[in-house]
């Protein structure tokens, strides 16, 4: 049994989009985007050159795949590396069909349809860490559109060619493409719980990309210059492979021409990135309040106690342990 994707995919709802099985420290591993002149639109003002364009990240990845024990939870080992699986909520069947193709076939070597993820971290010398969503998985390599389109480790990549300040390689920034009904859902939202909701539906994925003598010169964000000044990152389209030894893609070829105009997507503001994290600040203090007092005491406890008199053996038996 195969599980089988369309090569442009349907925007998510709202709920299905706002969780994935991702491990804690995954989801954590977020940063900020690039302060470029969209960072306050909820939404870009802007107008797609042609309708055929949109927001994407996805290619094929041979690998060996792995569950854990009793779980659908996993694992895809490429190159000799290994890398997590993740799962959105709606996608689940699809991980249910692979593993139950490996139990059946016996074989782990599986050719999987997946989305990057990609982790970026405040510091720009820690690397970025990568792992793969899955969306489907192929027998054949010839049974659906995406295998028509790419070969084994290619990646077709849409979005946007810049700088971002967690990375020191340009990326292709993959936004959430906009539509009207998932606009008009989280215009619905109540207030308390608004901002955190569209910051996270709302998450673009930075895909590092290397791109030896580009033609086009990736957009850097200047602080000295004024927003009129600033110009725009290109829409691209392109090609790229993965390659596992630099945990990164690697320019193959250009699907399209640039677009001065990117298709219209979803972008958080910068009120509900503030907000959520002056939130994350507020729940982490009284926390660290608590822990404070309590260790304090801890000491004093001990440190009240009197010293107990030295006595040969026991000294003997401290100093073996």
């Amino acid at each position: 049994m195969s599980a089988k994707r369309k090569l442009k995919p349907t925007p998510p709802d709202l709920e299905a989009a706002e969780t994935t099985e991702a491990p804690t420290n995954l989801e954590a591993a977020e940063t900020t985007e690039a302060p470029t002149n969209l960072e306050t639109a909820e939404t870009t003002e802007q107008e797609p050159e042609t309708s055929s364009a949109f927001f994407q990240a996805v290619g094929i990845l041979p690998g060996e795949v792995s569950f854990e024990e009793g779980s659908i939870m996993a694992t895809v080992t490429v190159g000799g590396k290994e890398y997590r699986l993740l799962f959105k909520p709606r996608l689940m069947s699809a991980m249910v069909a692979l593993k139950l193709e490996i139990k059946q076939s016996g074989s782990t070597t599986q050719r999987l349809i997946v989305y990057p993820k990609v982790m970026h971290f405040p510091k720009q010398e820690q690397p970025h860490q990568l792992a793969f969503q899955l969306v489907g998985f192929e027998k054949d390599p010839a049974s659906s559109a995406i295998s028509m389109e790419l070969e084994d480790f290619e990646f077709k990549l849409s979005g946007l060619w810049q700088f971002i300040p967690v990375c020191r390689v340009p990326v292709i920034s993959v936004f959430r493409n906009f539509d009207e009904t998932i606009h008009q859902n989280l215009k619905k939202l109540d207030e308390a719980v608004a901002a955190k909701k569209k910051v996270n539906f709302m998450k673009a994925t930075h895909v590092p990309l290397i791109w030896k003598d580009a033609p086009f010169k990736p957009f850097r964000f200047n602080p000295k210059l004024e927003k009129e000044e600033q110009g725009r990152p290109l829409f691209l389209q392109l090609k790229a492979k993965f390659i596992p030894a630099k945990d990164g893609f690697e320019f193959v070829a250009l699907l399209a021409p640039p677009l001065e105009k990117a298709p219209k997507f979803f972008k958080a503001s910068n009120d509900d990135k503030a907000t959520v994290q002056k939130e994350k600040k507020k729940n982490a203090t009284p926390s660290k309040a608590k822990a404070t007092p309590s260790k304090s005491k801890e000491k004093q406890a001990k440190t009240s106690k009197p010293k107990p008199k030295p006595r040969p053996v026991k000294a003997e038996q401290e100093s073996e342990e």
